[in-house]
């Protein structure tokens, strides 16, 4: 397949060893080899058909650019909201944020609502209280959780600064709020719309019987 690589850094380690080799002969030994293991990848890419698995053999910083290339191609093979829950997984989850906002928002605004609701678990609640936080002092984010045992256990760890000393909050929301429900192996995460999240009244998280 002829993916659009364009602008694709491919940081992918083609060696171990990144360095270089006072030694001319050793040095000159060392970019062929590094050369072939790049030459290797990009085959291994345009030899692919899924664009999913094409972007997985990548670095991860090389995916977003992958992705943004060849996006048309996501959506013909019926892999770009997958392609976005990897994306926007990568970087963020409930207790967890990074990357651009705006970059999030706008990835999941290209997908089909019914198609990235369907990737998730049925919503099993019409309101609740979600929870999240971060050490960076990100209350907008997207990625939250209904797991409110999993809150206090982040509210007793970042007590303790050396820890990461983060910020925990919760917010009300209807299911109506949700753009989808994933059900991981250590909590459950909901990502809420964009439209929604921006307006919505955050509040400070409340520890059990304080």
């Amino acid at each position: 397949m002829e993916w659009n690589v364009e602008e694709v850094v491919f940081l992918h380690p083609p060696d171990v060893y990144t360095g270089s080799f006072d030694n001319a002969k050793m040095q000159a030994r060392h970019e062929r080899q590094m050369q072939d293991k790049l030459e290797q990848i990009k085959n291994a890419i345009q030899r692919e058909t899924d664009p999913l698995k094409a972007m997985k053999i990548l670095h991860v910083r090389d995916h977003l650019q992958f992705f943004r290339n060849n996006l048309v191609q996501f959506r013909q093979a019926g892999r770009l909201e997958e392609a976005v829950l990897v994306l926007y997984g990568r970087f963020n989850s409930p207790f967890s944020s990074g990357g651009d906002a705006g970059v999030w928002n706008e990835l999941f605004a290209v997908c089909d609502p019914g198609r990235l609701h369907a990737l998730g678990e049925p919503v099993g609640f019409a309101s609740a209280t979600v929870y999240g936080g971060s050490v960076s002092g990100i209350k907008r984010s997207l990625s939250w959780t209904p797991d409110r045992q999993r809150a206090e256990g982040f509210a007793e760890r970042w007590k303790d600064p050396s820890m990461g000393g983060g910020e925990l909050c919760e917010v009300d929301i209807v299911k109506a709020d949700v753009m989808v429900y994933l059900g991981h192996r250590h909590e459950d995460e909901v990502i809420l719309k964009p439209a929604f999240i921006n307006v919505a009244e955050i509040r400070p998280f409340r520890r059990s019987g304080m």
